[in-house]
């Protein structure tokens, strides 16, 4: 979403418009080789192909989402020695980590908070694609 992009650019994110040639204009950026870490956090069929079609070789792909997307592998469908992975949850360690940049302000998350009542709207929002935040729903908010 080109709203979604706009933010990540405040951020410092070097950002490619969804197109047809995107990821031939990923590798551009990167001189051909492709980016070294790709996060898919949709998980989508189309993200994660985007996703394989721009890891570098020996690079890593790391399926974060749960849109519940297909990749029909093959050892040809990303480049040689690419770690290809998915991942729901990391170690207690990571967390203690992103808590820490929480508490430092390098972590500034976008919620929407509903509550119980309001729950609906929070899931009708992230299936049309409108939610541009974390939704939390608080029973007792």
């Amino acid at each position: 979403k080109p709203e979604a992009m706009a933010e990540a650019e405040k951020f410092g994110a070097v950002t490619v418009p969804g197109d047809e040639g995107q990821a031939a204009k990923i590798r551009e950026l990167t001189g051909g080789r492709g980016v070294d870490a790709v996060f898919d956090f949709v998980g989508a069929g189309p993200t994660i192909a985007l996703g394989a079609a721009t890891v570098a070789q020996r690079g890593s792909l790391t399926v974060v989402g749960i849109a519940g997307g297909e990749f029909a592998w093959n050892f040809f469908a990303v480049p040689y020695e690419v770690n290809f992975s998915s991942t729901y949850w990391g170690t207690i360690e990571e967390l203690h980590e992103v808590v820490a940049m929480y508490r430092a302000g390098q972590i500034v998350p976008a919620v929407e908070k509903y509550t119980l009542d309001n729950a609906l709207e929070a899931y009708e929002k992230l299936r049309d694609g409108t939610l541009s935040a974390r939704a939390v729903v608080a029973p007792h908010a």
